[in-house]
């Protein structure tokens, strides 16, 4: 099975996202920048994710809904759901970590200014 939907793109034209069917698995291609050098995009994931304001084109909502109803398609939502948690992970420890590295930085210049560190 093949299905293309178009994409909003920032500056407003659409991007080509396209969802092939392959045994178990489906494969997703956007012809953004990230897309073309198979990175990871915003459009594949809206739309993996059933975002339909990412959709071009209302009237391709029967065609996100005809992908919706793929046999391997939950496979692919879960996957999409799973990579949003690990990536909101990542970045509350990135977080916390520049907030770690402030303190220490903050620290190490009142020791510095006031005389008051030791070995």
């Amino acid at each position: 099975m093949k299905l293309k939907i178009l994409a909003k793109s920032s500056s407003g034209g659409p991007y080509d996202v396209e969802f092939f069917a392959d045994g178990e698995t489906i494969r997703v291609f956007c012809h953004c920048e990230a897309g073309v050098h198979q990175m990871m995009c915003k459009h594949k994931l809206a739309l993996i994710l059933g975002d339909e304001k990412m959709l071009f084109d209302a009237t391709q909502v029967q065609l996100h809904d005809e992908l919706k109803k793929w046999p391997q398609f939950p496979l692919l939502q879960a996957r999409g759901t799973r990579y949003e948690r690990e990536v909101a992970e990542i970045e509350t420890a990135k977080a916390n970590l520049a907030k770690k590295e402030k303190a220490i930085k903050t620290q190490m210049s009142k020791d510095l200014s006031l005389g008051g560190y030791t070995a």
